[in-house]
Order: structure tokens, then C-alpha cells, then sequence
């Protein structure tokens, strides 16, 4: 019951918090809609708040013209892309492309990274076996055991992502990830693993569109911003909001303790691309209740302990879970049960070191899932590819 009431206050959020000109477009319509109805107009919302959100109120000239090239270099990308994509015969319902090689970032010199695509597939083992066929020399020596093997592997290990790494296709070295549609929602709503839904807390290029993920990629980005309300505090810039946003899928990340990635990869990710954070968040961020503007690129959020708790209970069951966790080996008071949710929130939320207990908390998300997925590298991609893929990782910023 309480992870039905979770989602329904998710869909929630994308209507009050994403979709503002909704309400006021919808209010003198009947309120005793049919069940499928306000999923529809939630996705028709999210198309006018994009729109809205192109005109955006507290971007500079100079970050208004480097948005429109961003903009522009993205239509470019997504035409090459799209090409690529037509080259798989197997169904992909939804796809997205991310990461250093679709957006620039800061540091990096002039090579040219490998794009990262995600696919998103109702059925992975059909997929696979429908994959594996036309494109056996994409798979490691997974591919010889077959699709079911390869499913297994996806599934069982990690995030539930099979990547497919330095596949060169039309020109374009790229890294695809398969997962299935399942997966990738409810990591979006939930943060099972924050695998994917970190990675889609920052700027990505949507390559094929799918009505229900819109709707989830905008909880997804709700959940952020307030966990990083979590650890921020009470006046912060817009640019300290998106460095805590974009750092929260590294949080735990064994990566980044052994030299994987690039120490500076967050700032370097906002200081690149922060046109595209503000164009992402605005809606979201205007929307809050709990949240205001006092400055062009300055920010207020209210500390009151009750509206921070409510904010808190707002979160997915798992973050909340983990947090209490963590909350609970800090030594502070906190009752088991579902009918303590709400002092279990306001006693949290007063403690002055709720910032790094909501830190934590995320790492037990990441964590695992990272470290596993890493491991499954060597199986989905084999030895070589992967050992070739961190030694390139470690020589992207240490030469930059």
C-alpha cells in the first residue's frame, strides 16, 4: 500500500511540480475521469512544459546563445544516431544517448569519446536472440551461449543493463546498453539501483520517445532535486544545486576511488553543460512549493521542519529506507513501522547533519549495483574490450 501511495504521489509531483499551466488549463473540466485519462493529459502536459521551458527566464544572452548551439549541435547528433539505430532489426521501444561523447565536457581535449546508447526493450531475451543473429560480432563470447544466457547475465548481475562496448557502426564507435523497459521505469521511480536514473539526472539526448517514460523521467528528476535539497543548505546557487544533482549517481561509485573516472567528471559535466541543466529542471525547480528565486542564479529553500519532512516523505521507499538506516547508526531515534513515517521524517530532517545521512544513503544505493555492473563488464564485454575500455577511461582526463 505504501509503495502504491509512493507512485500515485509521483505522478503527483510531475503534475503539480513539472506541469503547472495543466492545472490551470484543466479546472473546469470533471473531476471523475477515467483511470487512463490523467496518465494521457500528464504526457500531453509534459510536451507544454517543454515548450515553455524553451523560453527560459533566468538563462544570461550569453547562456540563451550557447543553449541554442547546444540545441542545434543536438539535432545534428540525433540525425547521425538515428541512423545508427536503424541498423538493428530487434525492437527498441525507447533509446537515449548520454555521456562525454553526445554532450562536451569541461577539461577533455579534442578526441573524439564513444557514444553512449541505451536501449530500452520490452522483452531482452527476445531481443538478444533477434540481436545475436544479426549482429554476433557485437557480443563477447556471451553470444555463442545464446540469448537466454545473455538475458540471465543482464538480469541477475548489476543494474540490469548488457552493454555492448567499441562497436563501430556507420562510422560511429558507440557502447549500447540494453535493459528492459520494467527495469528502467522502476529504477526511475524507485531508485532500485540509481544506475540509470542517475545517468538521466543529467543532460541526455532522447533518441526514441515512449509516452509512459516520459512521465517517469520527470518524477526521476523531482526525486533529485529533492535529495539534493537534502544536502544543500538553506541558500545555495543554481549551479551548486546542479553540481549536487549530477554527483549523486558517483556517490559510491567504486570508479571514482580507483582512478575510473575522472575525479573533476561532475564539475566538468555542469560547467560544460549548465544552459542544458537549467532548460532540464526549470519547470521542476519553479514548481516546488518549498523552493524560490531570491537572485538571477540564486536560490532559498524553506527549512522548516515540516515542510522538509513532508518534502522527505515524498521520496522513493528505497532512499527512505536506506536513510533511516543510516539515520538510525547515527544514533538518532527512530521507530520502526509504517505509522511512523511521519515523526521518523520530522526527527530526520532536524538533525544538523541530514546532508551527509542522506549522502550515505544514496551511496548504499549505488554502491553495489555499480561495483557488480563493473564486474559484469568482463563477461558482457570480455577481458580485452575490457580492460582496452579503463585503460581509455584513465587516459581521457589524465592527458587532458
Amino acid at each position: 500500500a505504501r509503495w502504491e501511495s509512493k507512485t500515485v504521489e509521483g505522478l503527483k509531483t510531475v503534475r503539480d511540480t513539472a506541469l503547472p499551466s495543466m492545472r490551470q488549463n484543466k479546472q473546469a473540466e470533471s473531476t471523475d475521469r477515467q483511470t487512463v485519462q490523467p496518465l494521457v493529459q500528464v504526457s500531453r502536459g509534459a510536451q507544454n512544459a517543454q515548450t515553455q521551458a524553451d523560453k527560459i527566464p533566468w538563462l544570461s544572452e550569453a547562456e540563451e546563445a550557447k543553449l541554442d548551439t547546444m540545441r542545434d549541435a543536438q539535432s545534428e547528433i540525433r540525425g547521425v544516431l538515428d541512423t545508427v539505430l536503424r541498423q538493428f532489426s530487434a525492437p527498441i521501444r525507447y533509446a537515449f544517448a548520454y555521456g562525454s561523447g553526445v554532450y562536451k565536457q569541461s577539461g577533455y581535449g579534442a578526441s573524439k569519446p564513444m557514444v553512449d546508447l541505451i536501449f530500452g526493450v520490452s522483452h531482452p531475451d527476445h531481443w538478444h536472440a533477434l540481436n545475436i543473429a544479426q549482429h554476433r560480432n557485437h557480443y563477447s563470447f556471451m553470444g555463442t551461449l545464446g540469448a537466454n544466457a545473455v538475458s540471465f547475465v543482464q538480469d541477475r548481475m548489476g543494474a540490469g543493463v548488457y552493454y555492448n562496448p567499441f562497436i563501430e557502426i556507420n562510422g560511429v564507435v558507440v557502447k549500447y546498453g540494453v535493459v528492459s523497459m520494467s527495469t528502467l521505469s522502476s529504477d526511475l521511480l524507485n531508485w532500485d539501483s540509481l544506475y540509470l536514473a542517475g545517468r538521466m539526472h543529467k543532460p541526455t539526448l532522447t533518441l526514441r520517445r515512449d509516452p509512459l517514460m516520459r512521465i517517469s523521467k520527470q518524477v526521476n528528476l523531482t526525486h533529485a532535486v529533492r535529495a539534493a535539497l537534502l544536502m544543500l543548505p538553506k541558500t545555495f546557487t543554481t549551479e551548486e544545486l546542479f553540481v549536487c544533482i549530477a554527483s549523486l549517481s558517483f556517490t559510491g561509485d567504486i570508479r571514482m576511488r580507483i582512478g575510473g573516472e575522472n575525479p573533476r567528471k561532475v564539475q566538468n559535466i555542469v560547467e560544460a553543460q549548465l544552459p542544458l541543466f537549467k532548460s532540464r529542471y526549470t519547470s521542476i525547480i519553479e514548481g516546488l512549493p518549498n523552493l524560490e528565486y531570491i537572485g538571477q542564479n540564486l536560490l532559498q529553500q524553506n527549512m522548516a521542519p515540516q515542510e522538509r519532512a513532508s518534502m522527505l516523505r515524498k521520496m522513493p521507499n528505497n532512499f527512505y529506507d536506506r536513510l533511516l538506516k543510516q539515520g538510525r547508526k547515527a544514533g538518532i531515534r527512530l521507530p520502526p513501522g509504517f505509522g511512523a513515517e511521519r515523526v521518523n521524517t520530522e526527527r530526520l530532517v532536524e538533525v544538523d547533519n541530514i546532508g551527509q545521512i542522506a549522502t550515505k544513503a544514496v551511496e548504499s544505493i549505488v554502491a553495489w549495483p555499480a561495483l557488480t555492473q563493473s564486474l559484469k563488464g568482463v563477461l558482457s564485454s570480455g577481458l580485452t574490450k575490457s580492460v582496452s575500455y579503463m585503460r581509455a577511461k584513465n587516459n581521457k582526463y589524465r592527458n587532458n
